[in-house]
């Protein structure tokens, strides 16, 4: 896989060259498990490392810097920006769980936080989902969505890391359902990226919760995928929330 970098001085250029090669040896390893365990036989043809503005104003209009298609993924590896985005959800919000929410974002975004948000893009490869990232879904988005963001998490985090991070998500979502709650998981979709970013992560967040509980009932991820390519063969005209019993 190429690296390549989308950037607009030689400072820039030269930390983000920095950080890959310092990522490359995990990232590699990654790319192996990925193949073997998930049949990610095609993974992107390069990586683009590249700032927010590039990644979300430039090149594209999604408001997060990582995303992915089948050519490349275009991701920003600044610690920093990442900091600065998610502790954005927490804008109107008071309290205790807000205070721990914002204490966790201010401290605990490192390397292996940047890893599993870059092992989220690569898992989208993966040959058990069904479409091409051309295709247009109307049910189960939540689904890929979730599970790329639990691979991720579970290969790069500690044990310790990956249960903050989900205990920080469980926060987030019982504070922001009355805002943005009350819908279905299966309306997770094109216009989820029309919102702010707590009402985008909302939707990441409850699906990788989603997905989490399924690998708890079903014993194992790859369980759950099983019963999903069921559901993608023959859904018997249930959405895949209603498959998975979760509505």
């Amino acid at each position: 896989m190429r690296y390549l970098y989308a950037v607009e001085t030689a400072a820039q250029l030269s930390a983000y060259e920095a950080i890959a090669n310092r990522l490359r040896p995990r990232l590699e390893a990654y790319l192996r498990f990925l193949r073997e365990e998930y049949a990610v036989e095609s993974p992107p043809r390069a990586i683009v490392w590249t700032g927010r503005e590039i990644a979300t104003e430039v090149l594209s209009s999604v408001p997060v810097p990582a995303y992915t298609n089948d050519y490349r993924v275009m991701f920003c590896p600044e610690p920093a920006v990442w900091r600065e985005i998610y502790l954005r959800q927490l804008d109107g919000l008071e309290g205790n769980a807000a205070e721990e929410i914002r204490a966790y974002y201010e401290t605990a975004v490192g390397e292996n936080h940047i890893l599993s948000i870059l092992g989220h893009e690569l898992a989208h490869h993966s040959e058990w989902f069904p479409d091409g990232f051309e295709d247009e879904r109307e049910s189960g988005i939540w689904f890929e969505e979730g599970m790329v963001e639990y691979i991720g998490r579970q290969y790069f985090l500690t044990e310790e890391e990956f249960d903050r991070e989900a205990r920080i998500n469980r926060l987030l979502a019982a504070l922001l359902e009355s805002r943005y709650g009350g819908h279905s998981l299966e309306n997770f979709g094109a216009k989820t990226y029309a919102g702010d970013y707590a009402s985008i992560f909302f939707e990441y967040w409850r699906s990788f919760l989603a997905v989490e509980r399924l690998t708890v009932l079903f014993g194992s991820v790859k369980a759950v995928f099983q019963s999903y390519r069921e559901w993608c063969k023959n859904p018997g005209g249930r959405t895949l929330a209603e498959w998975f019993g979760l509505e």
